[in-house]
């Protein structure tokens, strides 16, 4: 029997959308331009899966973007995303719409030259079929950025919380986060950072909020976790050059952090794998 516990990201994203402002706006764009340099957005076609507040759909626009489809599971975050490129996004620039990676078609939306999925592909529930499916909207010479939950020794405890804490509302994610918000604040403090600071300078970190971003964390089910070795393999033999991955070792206590990767598709070779 499927499982149909899903924590409900579109309204932390909406409640995160409130808070947006112009400094988040540069963190945002800055962070997409450390990874496309060079005016490599401007002009592109632009594919968000998993927009979430439509922050980063809204910062490729900012960098030049000549289209930008953005789309989500959750109507929450659509409705956020909207909103957000409504008040800050030219008219005609985007286009924003429910739907799921899982069942999402090049022939229904074409492809792209620059596909985005930061965080959101290790929730679909079937991560590897997510990144095959996403891969697929990448056009030949065109370029995949993805950040996947790195695996560690305590993902099957951290899966185990994540689907409590998104059944048993609201006690658990109470409990929860009484527990964890302190003991992350106690290291920082133990490690000689000012606890403070940290919270109000997390913007620098892609332009999001802690508390926010906590939440998200906590709640974030489904829940899977990969490797770097694994994640370039499967993506690269699909047709893919891993062109630079930000990966860090961890022990997973506080949580597991995401690895980023970026890879571009090979002119030569098409996706004749079948998917996971």
């Amino acid at each position: 029997m499927a499982d149909t516990v899903r924590f409900a990201f579109g309204e932390n994203w909406q409640s995160y959308a409130d808070t947006l402002d112009p400094g988040k706006i540069d963190e945002a764009v800055a962070s997409l331009r450390e990874f496309f340099p060079d005016d490599r957005i401007k002009g592109a076609r632009f594919l968000d899966i998993g927009c979430g507040s439509g922050l980063f759909s809204l910062a490729a626009i900012k960098l030049g973007a000549r289209e930008v489809v953005a789309v989500d599971y959750d109507p929450n975050s659509v409705a956020a995303a909207t909103s957000v490129l409504e008040r800050h996004a030219p008219a005609g620039a985007w286009q924003c719409m429910r739907d799921d990676v899982l069942s999402m078609t090049p022939e229904r939306h074409g492809d792209f030259d620059i596909v985005y999925s930061w965080g959101v592909l290790h929730h679909t529930g079937d991560m590897y079929r997510a990144i095959a499916s996403a891969s697929k909207f990448v056009k030949p010479g065109g370029q995949f950025l993805i950040a996947l939950y790195g695996k560690t020794r305590f993902c099957g405890f951290w899966h185990w919380e994540k689907r409590w804490y998104s059944r048993f509302k609201p006690w658990f994610p109470v409990l929860a986060k009484c527990i964890y918000k302190p003991l992350v604040l106690l290291r920082l403090l133990l490690g000689g950072q000012n606890p403070k600071r940290y919270i109000e300078t997390y913007r620098t970190r892609r332009g999001m909020n802690w508390h926010h971003d906590v939440e998200d964390w906590l709640g974030g089910y489904p829940y899977e976790s990969i490797t770097p070795e694994d994640a370039t393999s499967f993506v690269s033999a699909r047709g893919f050059e891993c062109r630079r991955s930000v990966t860090e070792s961890r022990i997973g206590v506080f949580g597991t952090g995401c690895d980023e990767y970026l890879f571009q598709r090979n002119l030569a070779t098409a996706d004749t794998t079948a998917d996971a």
